[in-house]
């Protein structure tokens, strides 16, 4: 998830009036910018769910690893499916318990290859804290320079076999973690129809590739497509082996691309 920045003025006038005053207001005269930000975000969960809707049916199991504040979880809810988000960062977390509710299932834990307590890196955006020292490393002096993580603390792992164990096989798995989606796949042994990562490159190539052997290990049966940045889209018609999307990854055409999710499924 690519962090958003806040809004200058909004933040100007919630110092001037005050933090209840502001929220006052909101209820009762909900400004157009408001709206209109309301309208977007129905839109963009429609479009998410319509791309969600080509290989997740109602009823489905679906993990959302680094749910964040859910902008996955409702997409997943509009098509009908079971929900078990996964975020340890705790405003995060409460805010996905009060949002969705008994919707969904909420864990407050990271995931890793094994239990156990982790450093979480916090940074002055929610989108991009995580576990990852390595990463942080590779993006700050360029791609996220206005970004800091200044703070850490420990917090809670476990692993997706546990969830498995807890809550059955899902048919999917969305993996967005910010550098951290190679430990979480460490934690799975279990071979699943769908599961997407994040991708950032060129600063994490060698990861993406990591990450696609790693899932091979325990589903020799998959082939690989991508999308790019938030298109929510195919970027390739038709998909590929392993090591056809590794050579690829490698590529001028893959490298400019930025970011993005890569999608590998058992192959049907």
């Amino acid at each position: 998830m690519r962090p958003i920045k806040p809004n200058p003025v909004k933040k100007l006038i919630k110092n001037l009036l005050g933090k209840s005053i502001t929220l006052k207001l909101r209820k009762i005269l909900p400004s157009k910018m408001q709206k209109e930000a309301a309208k977007a975000a129905n839109e963009d969960a429609k479009r998410r769910s319509n791309f969600y809707a080509t290989f997740i049916k109602s009823d489905d199991l679906c993990f959302d690893v680094g749910a964040n504040m859910g902008n996955r979880v409702l997409p997943l809810l509009l098509i009908g499916a079971k929900v078990v988000a996964v975020e340890p960062q705790a405003d995060c977390y409460r805010y996905l318990k009060k949002t969705f509710g008994k919707k969904i299932d909420v864990v407050g834990k990271g995931l890793a290859e094994m239990e156990g307590v982790k450093k979480f890196y916090v940074s002055n955006t929610s989108t991009l804290s995580s576990f990852s020292r390595e990463w942080i490393e590779s993006v700050k002096a360029e791609r996220f320079s206005e970004y800091t993580w200044d703070n850490e603390i420990e917090l809670e792992i476990t692993t997706a076999d546990k969830l498995i164990d807890c809550f059955g096989v899902p048919s999917y798995i969305k993996i967005d973690v910010e550098g951290y989606e190679l430990e979480v796949l460490k934690g799975l042994t279990h071979p699943i129809k769908m599961i997407s990562f994040e991708y950032t490159v060129p600063e994490q190539t060698e990861k993406a590739i990591q990450c696609i052997d790693q899932i091979a290990k325990y589903n020799s049966n998959i082939e690989c497509n991508y999308s790019e940045a938030e298109t929510m889209q195919w970027s390739m018609k038709n998909w590929l082996s392993p090591e056809e999307m590794k050579n690829f990854i490698k590529s001028t055409a893959f490298l400019g691309t930025g970011f993005g999710d890569i999608y590998v499924r058992t192959q049907v």
